[in-house]
């Protein structure tokens, strides 16, 4: 009797429970994700993981899904465009989705058959994080125009209180009314003391982000960023996720939906603080030690 107990039991256990053909789909070929493809790799060493690079093209996204559908027990897709066209194309493979700002916006938070890992740090860790690095910052200044974003400044205005911060927000229709309201925020009563850039597509065309941080620069104010990149531009600090962190929690949901956990999770990655020193230089501004010690610095 426990035999064939034992042999009825094999039977039932999922076929995936050992190596599995995961799809591993790019919305286009992204250098900066490479850190965050490679931990998922590592972490899912078990398994045998196959890039699918997209362009750009949801046409070229669906093909691919074609053929992926019969012979791959779950997806793993970096940006919009690879979990949109997962979640059209394919909704009866497990999707685990990393890379997106506002995966609410997407369809995708608490969604059927989906998990994935955040592409954003907690308002509060962001702030505190900025207060660290600039504890004489006391205003801060933010622009911004979209919906998702408006959220976020309320968030924010309501945990800085904490901090002892205090948020000044201005709310533009275009990007075409940015200069003004930077304008207003650097000079007079009203001048702040840093300008924080929140993930608004607005303020990220490059006219309107090179004008941001010329125009901050000059005024020798520093800007608060959401991303290394823009650091690495001239920004003074960012507070964004660790792409390692991203790339190990998505193999640890992997593992898990592999194993037959279905339930919809959202991971919240590591935040990695980084800072411009040249910037900190032309600006005159002394960095804390215990801010520079837990760091990554230009």
């Amino acid at each position: 009797m426990r035999r064939w107990l034992a042999w009825m039991g094999a039977l039932l256990l999922p076929v995936t429970c050992g190596a599995a053909d995961v799809a591993v789909l790019k919305s286009s070929e992204t250098p900066g994700w490479r850190p965050a493809i490679d931990a998922l790799k590592r972490g899912t060493a078990g398994h045998t993981l196959t890039e699918y690079d997209l362009r750009g093209d949801r046409t070229e996204a669906l093909r691919v899904l074609a053929e992926l559908k019969p012979r791959s027990p779950l997806v793993v897709a970096f940006g919009p465009l690879a979990a949109q066209a997962a979640r059209e194309a394919a909704p009866e493979l497990p999707l685990v989705y990393c890379m997106i700002q506002d995966p609410a916006q997407l369809g995708l938070a608490g969604a059927p058959n989906v998990t994935g890992v955040a592409f954003s740090i907690p308002i509060m860790n962001q702030l505190a994080a900025f207060r660290t690095v600039n504890p004489r910052g006391v205003r801060v200044g933010v622009i911004y125009g979209s919906e998702s974003v408006a959220k976020l400044v309320q968030e924010a205005q309501t945990r800085s209180r904490v901090l002892r911060l205090n948020i000044v927000e201005r709310r533009v229709a275009s990007d075409k009314e940015v200069p003004e309201a930077l304008r207003g925020m650097l000079k007079g009563s009203e001048a702040v003391d840093a300008l924080w850039l929140p993930p608004d597509p607005m303020l990220l065309g490059d006219e309107a982000r090179r004008f941001l941080l010329a125009e901050t620069l000059k005024a020798g104010k520093p800007i608060y960023a959401f991303s290394s990149a823009l650091v690495a531009e001239g920004a003074l600090a960012s507070n964004s996720p660790d792409l390692v962190s991203v790339g190990e929690q998505a193999a640890e949901l992997v593992a898990r939906m592999l194993g037959g956990d279905r339930s919809s999770t959202l991971l919240i990655p590591r935040g990695e603080l980084v800072i411009n020193k040249k910037t900190a230089e032309r600006l005159k501004l002394e960095i804390p030690a215990d801010a520079l010690a837990q760091a990554k610095t230009y």
